[in-house]
């Protein structure tokens, strides 16, 4: 192998692996395979976030790999939220970043960087005013499969061209980045640790209705859909469809799943666990595995189930269409979105006969060991880090790097106009927490924020803003006399899709009461919604704080 050759007669490089999460996610075990695989090659350094979990660093610890934490963001938005001042916010915070960088980079003796994914840029910069080398791992569409938009697009895309590697992590994301900006990319799959995810298949395998389904639990990861192919089958007879959903997401989000479960009667046939690192259990008593993301850039789910000895079902959309293959050789496809389409395959999936069955099973599984093995991967991946090494030039880039520099000098001591300081998070947990721990007081006495409806004489209330106290507030309602007519948020995060909103714009709504749950801009919120001809709007502090 490749780097057995390369172990023997080179001395070892110093490489910094840039880690852009806060949690333990797809990418995260993706570059924790990849450093207890290639570390006896290499001597690697991780930069992370300074805002990254105390699990992350004990992944790191427990590889004894050295780790630096550096304050520094992700570079993207919602598409459409990007203004003047998030571009000069995020330029500036990129570039200190780079400047934390550059005595980390001398002070380990750095042979290049990878940056192990496309949501920052700031280690592109200290590479280039360093002046080594650096890849860069395209492991995300932001746009196709987040929503989002890079805020300083032209900036990324230059540096991205200065990369001495740019790396796909499937040939769907190298066609997306040639067709959408014009950039050659190296195709290169992810590497498993095969050995902890293959299950022995020469077994006698059994097969029930049942599934699983992981992912984050977000609009785009599809979990809607499954929801409501369950909900179907369920109408047409196929009563004994078990289906194990299992992710962590934004708390609206995994609410109004959940709430929607709850009330169509499906809590005996779905089930909403929290993330879990080791699925092995759960793969085990699962028959099949679903994939439902939108424009998924690889899907390391797919592969560990196919691993597993789970019969794949996946939306065609993105990678998971290059894994299980165009003609379905290694899994069942159905149309993104459609909830029809999504029961038909789970039905041809438990249809097909046993002998086809384990016939599909182990054509998946053999793909998965020849296609995604981590020791192949790393070997490809330190042949990639010799030749870029071995054939840099340094580069006389100084226009574009003193452009950068005179760019953050002239926004450096900048003052954002009009910037609202209330929407950076932790300072609306701030502003929550006591509210939050008074409401939990108010429980605790056996008292009830409905108290406060019944006393003045409210019967019927819209909740504005469905975050976590919208949320909260909509369950300790539930099953009252005070009826919760409607639901208005500006950003509903997807969960539109699940319960009907409403607009103040639109045709006036029959309601005694708008509370508004907005902590952060409560005051503001309620003069808005009373220029809409709405006289009694009450924010939710106060009902909390009438409460002796």
């Amino acid at each position: 192998m490749y780097w057995n050759r390369m172990s023997e007669n080179a001395k070892k490089k110093n490489i910094i692996y840039i880690f852009n999460d806060s949690g333990v996610g797809g990418a995260a075990m993706s570059l924790l395979d990849i450093l207890a695989e290639i570390k006896t090659y290499i001597n690697p350094v991780v930069i992370m976030p300074d805002y990254a979990s105390n699990e992350v660093d004990k992944r790191f610890n427990e590889l004894s790999v050295i780790y630096y934490k550096i304050h520094f963001s992700n570079d993207y938005a919602k598409i459409g939220s990007t203004d003047k001042n998030k571009k000069i916010l995020d330029f500036k915070q990129s570039y200190e970043a780079a400047m934390q960088l550059i005595p980390i980079i001398k002070k380990e003796n750095i042979d290049l960087i990878h940056i192990n994914s496309s949501t920052s840029y700031f280690a592109a910069i200290a590479a280039l005013m360093v002046r080594i080398p650096y890849v860069w791992h395209i492991r995300e569409l932001i746009e196709k499969h987040l929503n989002c938009e890079f805020i300083n697009e032209e900036l990324k895309v230059s540096l991205y061209k200065r990369a001495d590697r740019l790396i796909a992590i499937s040939n769907y994301v190298k066609e997306s980045y040639l067709n959408k900006y014009g950039l050659e990319t190296v195709q290169l799959y992810d590497g498993l640790e095969v050995e902890r995810f293959k299950r022995d298949l020469t077994t006698k395998n059994k097969f029930d209705n049942s599934f699983i389904v992981v992912a984050m639990i977000t609009p785009e990861k599809g979990q809607w859909d499954v929801v409501q192919a369950v909900e179907l089958l369920m109408k047409e007879g196929h009563d004994d469809i078990n289906v194990v959903i299992v992710g962590n997401g934004a708390y609206n989000y995994v609410w109004a799943l959940k709430k929607y479960i709850k009330e169509k009667k499906l809590k005996k046939n779905i089930i909403v666990l929290p993330f879990h690192e080791n699925l092995s259990q759960l793969r085990s008593r699962a028959s099949y595995a679903i994939t439902s993301s939108q424009d998924e850039a690889l899907g390391r789910v797919t592969i560990e189930a196919m691993l597993a000895g789970n019969i794949v079902i996946g939306a065609r959309s993105g990678a998971t269409t290059e894994i299980i293959g165009e003609d379905e050789e290694r899994g069942f496809l159905y149309e993104l979105g459609n909830n029809r389409a999504l029961a038909d395959a789970m039905v041809r999936a438990m249809d097909y006969s046993v002998r086809k069955k384990n016939i599909l099973l182990l054509e998946a599984q053999k793909y998965a060991e020849s296609e995604f093995d981590s020791k192949e991967y790393c070997g490809k991946l330190l042949k990639i880090y010799d030749e870029v090494i071995l054939a840099f030039e340094v580069q006389q880039d100084d226009k574009f790097l003193d452009d950068l520099k005179k760019g953050y000098y002239s926004i450096k001591d900048m003052v954002y106009e009009n910037m609202d300081i209330i929407d950076v998070p932790y300072i609306k947990s701030a502003l929550m927490l006591p509210l939050v721990s008074k409401w939990l007081e108010i429980r605790q006495m056996g008292q009830s924020l409905c108290e406060y409806f019944y006393l003045n004489n409210i019967q019927n209330i819209a909740i504005y803003g469905m975050g976590v106290l919208g949320c909260r507030l909509y369950d300790e309602l539930e099953g009252s006399s005070v009826q919760v007519r409607y639901l208005i948020d500006k950003s509903p995060n997807g969960i539109d899709k699940i319960f009907e909103f409403s607009e103040l714009d639109k045709e006036k709504l029959d309601v005694e009461t708008i509370v508004v749950t907005v902590i952060s801009s409560e005051i503001q919120i309620i003069n808005e919604i009373k220029t809409f001809g709405y006289k009694h709007v009450i924010g939710l502090s106060e009902i909390i704080n009438s409460f002796q």
